[in-house]
Parts: C-alpha cells; structure tokens; sequence
C-alpha cells in the first residue's frame, strides 16, 4: 500500500509528499506497481488530503512548518481550529468542498489507469475527512456540519464520486480513525455507525485505525476488539 497520496498540491502533509493531481504525477508509480505485478504482489494507494496538518516541511529538517519561500501554504479544515503547534487552517467552503470531490474523483481514476490494484480513502488520523467528521474539529453550522448525519457527509460523498469512475469489480477500502479517545470527541460507537453507512456506497473493507486528531489521545491505551467492531455488520476488518 503506498500510504497518504494527496489528492491535491495543498493536500499534501510535507514539502516533499507526493500528489496525484495528473496522470504524469500517477505514472511515475507505473514502474513500481509493474515490478509488483511480476511477484504476483496486488498494489493499492491511500487517497488523502493532510488538511490542518498540511504544509510541514520533512521529518529532517530543523523546524515543522514550511514557510511560503520554502514551499509552504495555508492548509484548509472544516473550521479554523489549528492542531498544536501548526498553521490555523482556513475554513474550507461549500464550492471547495465541491471541488474537493472532484479532485479525489480525478485522483482515483490517476490510480487506476497507472494499474493501482485497490484504492483505499485514507479518513484517519487526523487528516481532512477525520476533521470534518470529529466534532472535536468540525464546528461548522452548514450542511457539513453539527449532526453526526451532516459531519460524515463529506466521506460518504468522496466515497460515492470515488465509486462513480472506477471499475466496480475494483476494491475499495476506507481507513478510519475508530476513536478520538477524547472525551465528546469522535468514538467507537459512531464508526460503528459510519461502517453501516459506508457499506451501501461499495466499500469493501473498513481499515480501523485510531487516533491523530488531538495530541491528549497520546497516552491513551489503544484497545479494540474484533467483537464490538463486528457490531457494524460490514463483514472483514483490518484491526
């Protein structure tokens, strides 16, 4: 799996992150996807877009945010709340979550004429979908905001534009974050809810991750179990 692919320049979390905005960005994996392929080794890609916690520079440098002469942007959330120690996002509008849409839709079908295997939506750790569907971040009164129904919107709308331009015989997975671990923050309960919403748009595996949208979950004992995730009735997981 190659792992965090921004759909979007802006989307990326560092500097030096890849995006997969054209087929010439998708077809420098090509050579890689088809020495996999000569191992019988399937090739899939997380689709993503950083949000709040866009714009850093690499894990090497000295300092975390890129500055403009370095490369650096102002990164988008669902509301201008900034993670701790990181650029305070703007909030993102309606028009650009339509357009947002439409560049994941655009990324996916990169993946797939690069010959990607499986395509997986990477809605965890704190990146842009978990920031809309977190209330610990989403403080928006519109109709991406306030009810559990309106703050999983954006998902299930990338998952169905996503769904609508690839082969439907493709898999498609969904990486969550199971948990906040914050109290009033996101939490088991509704990924069990958002696993049975997910499930009619053709998703074909939940991958269940936790955490990564607020730094108090740090020190949290992670501990989830394939009995109350099998609540949701959606069939495999990855724990």
């Amino acid at each position: 799996m190659v792992e965090a692919t921004a759909v979007t320049p802006q989307g990326r979390i560092s500097i030096a992150c890849p995006d997969l905005r054209s087929d010439e960005n998708a077809n420098a994996f090509t050579p890689i996807i088809n020495f996999a392929h000569k191992h019988n080794v399937k090739m899939g890609i997380q689709l993503a877009h950083a949000g709040r916690k866009a714009s850093t520079m690499r894990p090497w440098d000295d300092h975390l945010i890129a500055s403009p002469q370095e490369g650096g942007w102002q990164p988008i959330s669902a509301s201008p709340i900034a993670y701790p120690k990181y650029q305070t996002p703007h909030a993102i509008s309606i028009a650009e979550i339509h357009q947002l849409i439409r560049d994941y839709q655009t990324a996916a079908k990169c993946a797939v004429n690069a010959g990607f295997d499986l395509i997986e939506i990477h809605a965890a750790h704190g990146y842009l979908i978990h920031q809309f569907y977190s209330p610990l971040t989403n403080q928006r009164t519109d109709d991406y905001g306030g009810s559990f129904e309106n703050r999983i919107r954006l998902l299930l709308e990338i998952t169905k534009a996503i769904r609508e331009v690839i082969p439907q015989t493709m898999p498609l997975f969904v990486r969550i974050s199971a948990s906040d671990w914050v109290p009033g923050g996101w939490d088991i309960s509704d990924s069990i809810q958002l696993a049975q919403k997910l499930k009619p748009f053709g998703i074909d595996l939940i991958d269940v991750s936790s955490g990564g949208n607020s730094p108090e979950c740090n020190d949290t004992p992670i501990g989830i179990t394939q009995d109350l995730i099998a609540q949701a009735g959606i069939g495999e997981f990855e724990i």
